[in-house]
């Protein structure tokens, strides 16, 4: 199952067809996204989009992948190259900015598909998971580096600090998509700041 960093190699109909549909499930739902909507969206008939899909299985884990690629260029490749609690940071702070933005139209596009998905079993379901344990590596692999480094102060574990950032996004992404954008990201960032604050000084910051 693939976990692309970049788009794969397609044509450029595929592409086009891909960054309208992961907006548009984004908003619709991926298993909700109306074929119509897409097909005029594309100007492309229904037919010619299966031309480039099997089927609607495989266009909705098409859309999985492209969603995840710019999941990584927006959160994960600006760390590269960083290491310990500046890579862990650098992950956190991206992922608060991605999850109070505006990068798929329906907000967190993971966090609505997998609503949908998670009591489902299949492909799709599969293949969310793989970007959920991705996710959970790179915080942990940042976690365990920081440790190493003695970095991290506190008594704490990779999956335990994946776990609450994952959470505070999740919220984050809530309140901005149901309230005042401005304010949850406001908050969001208050609350990562002090919880790095925390993992790295052993107390949290003065009020």
């Amino acid at each position: 199952m693939s976990t692309p960093h970049h788009r794969p190699r397609g044509t450029e109909t595929q592409s086009r067809i891909l960054e309208c549909a992961v907006q548009i499930a984004s908003v619709e739902g991926l298993d909700a996204m109306s074929l119509a909507t897409l097909a005029e969206a594309t100007q492309m008939s229904k037919s010619g989009l299966f031309a480039h899909f099997r089927s609607k299985e495989a266009l909705q884990i098409a859309i999985v992948d492209e969603a995840e690629r710019m999941f990584r260029a927006a959160v994960i490749e600006p760390a590269m190259g960083m290491a310990g609690f500046a890579r862990l940071t650098a992950l956190i702070e991206g992922y608060t900015n991605y999850a109070g933005g505006t990068l798929f139209q329906g907000g967190c596009f993971f966090a609505a598909a997998v609503h949908e998905f998670d009591g489902r079993p299949g492909l799709v379901r599969d293949r969310l998971g793989v970007f959920l344990a991705m996710w959970n590596r790179e915080i942990k692999d940042a976690v365990d580096d920081a440790i190493a480094r003695k970095e991290i102060t506190v008594s704490t574990t990779g999956e335990s600090v994946a776990f609450w950032a994952t959470g505070v996004g999740l919220s984050l992404n809530w309140n901005a998509q149901m309230g005042n954008r401005e304010q949850a990201l406001a908050l969001g960032k208050a609350a990562v700041a002090s919880f790095l604050y925390f993992l790295a000084n052993g107390r949290t910051l003065a009020k």
